[in-house]
């Protein structure tokens, strides 16, 4: 792995972000711990859609639901997604918010019949879901009581020199080799001081006021190939081939002005950059059984995912003075690639169906994080990194992620045309006791409706999700109180499809 990045994986993983810096465990976490977006009518009913079928979203919930088509379905889903974060650190509450235009489902079924009484009909699906949108958008704003995020530079300047092959570690951070995303910044824009050779100090003295703001895009997608028919219309068995896609983007800036009013240094900004893309692949396994006629169950195993992901990373100070000009300092921009497996994942379904009424489903789904892991790629822009210590942390600090979800649908009208939907679920938390960053449990509610005319079917839903986290100021041994972030990820979908 590269130096710069290697070095500071450990001091930087807490430092600016709760979830910022590239490489590292919690691309476990925001790849394989998936609340996905469905077709509106599954995302009504909280997600919850794994003992049922007949619908595009089957491909990446259990898709044993396509052995239900008897005919073919051509449908889309497409809505505006919102993440927004209620920030209180010390006596400041800051809100913000990011949205972005999703097509969170779309494609065709195609069901055939066949010669076999035995399994008469077998459906071939493709598609494309785009399971986890990023959008989100963090504004923190306060005031530290005598501590600067500069402190971590001083920290990392103590680094040994003669490491890299230099006499002293001013020549050192001259030539961006000490931390060259971060103290090697500060010592070429002056926020770095120099002391002796054992010792730096920060031009940041004194309580500074802060202000960050971190803006996240992009979404994780999946093209999906699946199969699945119908034994003796009592067993229905299907499998998904899933090509995942990455495209990540966040940027944070820090700012800190001093409030001391003799300081030479009046403020000073950090800012990073990140841009992930990739592609991977996994499979989906499921069956779904008709215990009686109001009775179905289903099961639906996901394996490992296998994701190859390219990160660009750059970094830059800023630094302003009350007597002297303005100065600035970049990083080189690295291009870095790595394999992520993100954990696999078991749903266990029942479904109540009351006639002509409505149905009741209810999912149960199992993922044990600590089956996520980080290993270097072997290709032109790896270094042979081993990421011995992320994967530690993934052990360490992860655990199995619980998940219920429960929704119903009711069929209205004369003709049983219109249908009106909701759900909800929660998730446990994936995070190991009182960790550095912990988070509460996730929660979900939704609503909906439909209507079928003929051939035709429309559907609209609105789902919100949201769940707290602690937010550390200047990382894991943050001398500030940690501040509170309420998270919160709302959808409007609307669908239509027509059946063939």
């Amino acid at each position: 792995m590269n130096t710069w990045i290697s070095r500071g994986l450990a001091a930087w993983l807490f430092a600016l972000s709760s979830s910022f810096l590239a490489q590292n465990e919690t691309d476990v976490l925001r790849y394989g711990w998936i609340d996905p977006l469905a077709s509106a009518r599954v995302t009504a009913m909280g997600g919850s859609f794994g003992a049922l079928g007949a619908d595009l979203s089957c491909m990446g919930i259990n898709p044993a639901g396509l052995g239900m088509y008897r005919r073919g379905d051509l449908a889309m889903t497409a809505g505006v997604h919102t993440g927004s974060t209620n920030a209180l650190w010390g006596t400041r509450q800051v809100e913000a918010a990011q949205a972005d235009v999703v097509a969170s489902n779309y494609g065709v079924a195609l069901t055939y019949p066949s010669v076999d009484a035995d399994w008469p009909f077998f459906t071939l699906a493709v598609g494309h879901q785009n399971r986890t949108p990023f959008a989100q958008k963090v504004e923190i704003d306060g005031v530290s009581t005598g501590n600067s995020v500069s402190d971590l530079f001083v920290s990392q300047a103590l680094d040994d020199a003669a490491v890299y092959g230099y006499a002293s570690t001013d020549d050192a951070l001259d030539a961006g080799e000490i931390f060259g995303y971060g103290a090697s910044l500060a010592w070429r824009t002056g926020l770095l001081l120099p002391d002796n050779e054992a010792l730096y100090a920060t031009a940041a003295e004194g309580n500074v006021t802060v202000d960050r703001t971190i803006e996240r895009q992009g979404r994780l997608g999946e093209t999906q190939i699946a199969f699945g028919t119908m034994f003796q219309d009592r067993v229905s068995i299907g499998v998904t081939l899933g090509l995942p896609r990455v495209s990540f983007e966040e940027s944070s800036t820090h700012r800190e002005s001093v409030n001391a009013a003799d300081a030479d240094l009046q403020d000073w900004a950090y800012e990073e950059s990140l841009s992930v893309s990739g592609k991977g692949v996994l499979l989906r396994f499921g069956v779904l059984a008709r215990v009686s006629d109001i009775l179905r169950v289903g099961v639906a195993h996901q394996t490992r995912g296998r994701l190859t992901l390219t990160d660009t990373y750059a970094t830059s100070i800023r630094t302003t003075w009350i007597d002297e000009p303005a100065a600035s300092a970049a990083s080189p921009t690295s291009n870095y690639e790595y394999l992520l497996f993100t954990p696999d994942r078991t749903t266990v379904s029942a479904s109540v169906l009351m006639g002509k009424f409505g149905v009741l489903n209810a999912d149960y789904v199992r993922s044990d994080m600590r089956r996520g892991e980080l290993r270097d790629s072997e290709g032109w822009l790896s270094t042979g990194y081993d990421f011995g210590a992320e994967n530690d942390a993934v052990q360490a600090g992860y655990r199995t992620v619980h998940q219920a979800r429960v929704g119903l649908e009711l069929r209205l009208g004369d003709e049983k045309q219109f249908r009106l939907r909701s759900g909800g679920g929660m998730s446990t938390s994936p995070f190991v006791g009182d960790a550095v960053v912990s988070e509460a449990n996730r929660a979900h509610v939704s609503v909906g409706g439909g209507y079928r005319i003929g051939n035709v079917h429309f559907s609209a839903a609105w789902r919100t999700a949201w769940h707290s986290e602690d937010y550390y100021f200047m990382g894991a041994f943050s001398p500030e109180a940690p501040g509170q972030l309420q998270r919160r990820a709302s959808s409007l979908l609307l669908s239509a499809g027509l059946r063939m």
